[in-house]
This record gives structure tokens, C-alpha cells and sequence, in this order.
């Protein structure tokens, strides 16, 4: 039975790592990826936060061999990252190798973290070695069989789960809303740009599931 697993990786050895060091505070969100050679994947990744620092910084990252600006939507910009030779663990052959599927991927918080289906646990547990294998940092969130997500569940991370239910609770939805996002990242003591994170995320995984 397939699993699906929620986790979180360290970058510094992956595409970007640099240029992640050297700015603080960009995310991105990955839209797609394909590769015609697997060593040198092509990342669609919608970018906000210093986008012209992450821009001067990506051009001089030598795991970059090309960043382009596709589009521009409000304060965010959809690049296309081609994956380039100084990038010292290309994790894309692998989770293709094992038969796996990214179902979400994003880079927050000095983390990449990702959704992905895995065709068994086992599948799960080699990829896991590989990481280990390659010195990249792997905290699991959550995993759980595909058939268990249900309507109650709705694929949700406890943290998500935890944001969402508290800022009902704190007013957020209500207009006027009887709180903010700082509001929420105090009562939580996290950042207001994880609060931020995580009501996203918590939104796209409920139209994901209910619409």
C-alpha cells in the first residue's frame, strides 16, 4: 500500500544552498519539475520575499546553471531553475528510481519540506537511507497510508491543523478580523512568517481536498 509522507530537508547541499545562506528569508514554492537528463532537472518555482537579492545571488550559485523569471503575479515571480553541476546531491533521479511522487514541495524556514508518495514503506525507508547516505538532514512530520486520508482528516499537518483551528478561534476570518498573523505567530511564539507559511498551506490543502 502507498504512503504518503510529510517531511522536511536540510538545503545546504542541495540546488540553491548558496544562494539560500546568502538570503534569508526567500520561499518558494515549487510548481513543477521535469528532466530530460535526471542529473540536471528543471525546477518551476514561484518565488516571494527579497526576490532581487535571491536574483544577484542565484546568478553567482554555482549549483545554478540558469535561473530565468517566467512571470510576475503581484509580489511574487514563477522561475525556471535549471539544476547545475556544482549541486552536490541531486535528489530527483532517486525518488524517480524508488517510484515515488512529489506531491508538494517548498522551501521555508532555512528547510525544504515535502509531501510525497511513496509506493511502500519500504520505498520510504531507502530513500531515507540514501538521505542519510549523502548527509542531508530528514525530519519526518507525518506519514500515513494514502486510503486513510479521510473527510475529517483532509491531509492537514497538525501544525496546519493547530493554525487554522486557532485562528478561527482568535476571529482572523471574521471582518472585521479580531486578529492577524502577528497575533496568531505570538499566541503560537513562532514566527510571523511560519504563521504565514502555514495558513497557505493549510488553505491550498483544503481546496486541494474539497473543491
Amino acid at each position: 500500500m502507498s504512503v504518503i509522507a510529510e517531511y522536511r530537508l536540510s538545503a545546504d547541499r542541495l540546488v540553491l544552498g548558496p544562494t539560500f545562506e546568502t538570503v534569508p528569508g526567500i520561499e518558494l514554492e515549487l510548481e513543477r519539475s521535469f528532466a530530460t537528463d535526471p542529473d540536471h532537472p528543471i525546477l518551476f518555482a514561484w518565488g516571494r520575499g527579497p526576490l532581487d537579492a535571491f536574483e544577484r545571488a542565484a546568478a553567482g550559485d554555482p549549483t545554478v546553471a540558469d535561473l530565468n523569471v517566467l512571470d510576475t503575479v503581484g509580489e511574487k515571480r514563477l522561475y525556471r531553475i535549471a539544476v547545475g553541476d556544482a549541486t552536490e546531491v541531486v535528489l530527483y533521479p532517486r525518488w524517480v528510481e524508488l517510484g515515488a511522487e512529489r506531491l508538494e514541495a517548498w522551501y521555508a524556514d532555512d528547510w525544504w519540506h515535502s509531501r510525497t508518495r511513496f509506493p511502500d514503506r519500504d520505498a520510504l525507508a531507502d530513500y531515507r537511507t540514501y538521505l542519510d547516505d549523502n548527509d542531508i538532514a530528514f525530519q519526518l512530520k507525518r506519514l500515513y497510508d494514502a486510503e486513510q486520508a479521510t473527510d475529517d482528516d483532509l491531509g492537514l499537518t497538525p501544525e496546519q491543523r493547530e493554525t487554522l483551528v486557532l485562528a478561527y478561534e482568535m476571529g482572523y476570518f471574521d471582518i472585521p478580523r479580531g486578529t492577524t498573523t502577528s497575533g496568531l505567530a505570538e499566541e503560537l511564539d513562532i514566527s510571523n512568517q511560519a504563521i504565514s507559511e502555514r495558513l497557505r498551506r493549510g488553505y491550498s490543502r483544503l481546496v486541494e481536498q474539497l473543491i
